[in-house]
């Protein structure tokens, strides 16, 4: 649905008062805006919303009008996203020419139907008319449905391998009208879990569970007030990941025996894990790179072949570099192209006793290495030598405040796709690992801190 809708139609779905937004004639048209001329791109995080926007402008208009005079036969019309399910109190032929006029519209709308007197499934549910009139509700599975469940042996944590079988039945409870439905549909579903390797106590007991919920409470669920003294780690999942919350959970208590922290940390601590990098995201790219890359330096040759490393300018205190030293003197190659003017660096700061410091710049690496200098002659002036920062504090001491000693170079840099992300905190990683690896805190190096608050 969400790649036919015409641009214009469906950006003024987004825009219309009273769906989401100012109206359309206040905006550039789309093709000044977008390179994708009609609906968005398969799988896009916004095609739902987009289209759900969308049918919400086609259905106010459609309710709001006079011309379809077969509305007055619709007895409940309810919609999820492109689905269309709703009660007709009419004939067979009413129906179609209902269906032949809407589809007499100029925003790309078709709509395909199936009816039936007394039962139809719609999306997941099948709808049933009983003897007495009432309708009744149950799972609806499609002839080529397949058991998919989630194998119990899969490389995921813990809890989410046992919340599943216990979600499946509350979403079995949930759908079913009655209980015969639901233990006739629970048995189904009890084998399929066992043939997916799940053990027959942890289905028992997800079963047990869902039976004795109310289904009432089921499908208005109250909304849960969200606990806000929560501290989390966040990392990735691996094998050891269980044995990792074990271990902090352990020695939470030393934490909490402080009566400053106690105030501000939970009872127990709250390890969240998240995916790591499957076979498919290593394997699939989900856009192409630049065929040929256009390097920033060059060698002057015909071949244009780039050459590494941070490149000569005017700036008197970057330094052309192709290798740089740790503290213990350990010798690394640059393997980016790097000037002046490259931003989202990470920098290898040195001083005339060969202390290093590694520091980032979100701008160009000559703007950092002016501001540097700038604090050096400036720290000339200030009496109090605790309030400067690291590098003016060590040339006030040790240098009489002379910046010519004082060379920089980069290092790394920080690659930006197309998806942009949280750069700043990239930028932060990456500095962080450099200072662990050269061993750059102090007394070896300049360093004053090393954060692992990019990681978290």
């Amino acid at each position: 649905m969400s790649r036919t809708i015409h641009q214009r139609h469906g950006v003024g779905g987004c825009f219309s008062p009273g769906l989401g937004g100012d109206p359309l004639g206040d905006h550039p048209p789309p093709h000044q805006k977008h390179a994708q001329l009609q609906g968005t791109a398969m799988g896009a995080a916004c095609a739902p919303s987009y289209a759900n926007l969308f049918l919400g402008l086609w259905e106010r208009d459609l309710f709001a009008s006079d011309h379809c005079m077969s509305m007055e036969r619709v007895v409940f019309w309810a919609h999820f996203i492109d689905d269309i399910f709703l009660i007709w109190h009419g004939t067979p032929l009413e129906l179609q020419s209902f269906v032949r006029e809407l589809n007499h519209n100029d925003l790309n709308i078709h709509l395909t139907y199936k009816f039936h007197f007394s039962r139809i499934d719609f999306l997941d549910v099948m709808v049933e008319r009983g003897a007495d009139g009432l309708l009744t509700t149950s799972v609806f599975c499609k002839e080529t449905d397949v058991n998919a469940v989630l194998h119990a042996s899969s490389s995921h944590p813990p809890h989410v391998i046992g919340a599943v079988p216990t979600g499946q039945f509350l979403r079995l409870k949930r759908i079913c009208s009655s209980e015969e439905t639901f233990e006739i549909q629970a048995d189904d579903l009890k084998n399929r879990f066992l043939d997916r390797g799940y053990s027959k106590r942890s289905v028992k007991r997800a079963y047990n569970r869902a039976k004795h919920f109310d289904r009432h409470q089921l499908l208005f669920s109250s909304k849960q007030t969200k606990a806000t003294n929560q501290v989390r780690l966040v990392t990735q999942y691996h094998s050891r990941w269980r044995d990792m919350s074990d271990i902090l959970a352990k020695h939470w208590p030393i934490l909490l025996a402080d009566p400053v922290l106690k105030q501000y940390l939970p009872s127990h601590p709250f390890v969240t894990a998240r995916r790591s990098k499957n076979l498919g995201d290593h394997l699939v790219r989900s856009y192409l790179p630049p065929t040929n890359p256009r390097p920033i330096f060059s060698n002057g040759s015909r071949t244009d072949r780039p050459r590494w490393g941070c490149k000569p300018c005017a700036c008197p205190n970057i330094e052309y570099a192709t290798h740089f030293h740790s503290s213990d003197g350990r010798e690394f190659s640059i393997t980016h192209t790097i000037n002046c003017l490259t931003t989202m660096v990470v920098y290898h700061g040195t001083c005339p006793c060969n202390k290093i410091y590694i520091g980032l710049t979100t701008r160009t690496l000559k703007n950092r290495a002016r501001e540097h200098v700038r604090d050096i002659l400036a720290a000339a002036k200030e009496d109090n030598v605790d309030s400067l920062k690291t590098i003016p504090r060590h040339f006030k001491l040790h240098h009489s405040c002379d910046p010519s000693g004082f060379r920089i170079k980069g290092i790394d840099r920080l690659l930006v796709d197309l998806r942009g992300g949280n750069l700043s905190h990239l930028l932060a990683q990456k500095e962080s690992r450099w200072i662990r690896k050269l061993q750059t805190m102090q007394p070896h190096g300049l360093n004053e801190t090393l954060s692992f608050a990019p990681f978290l």
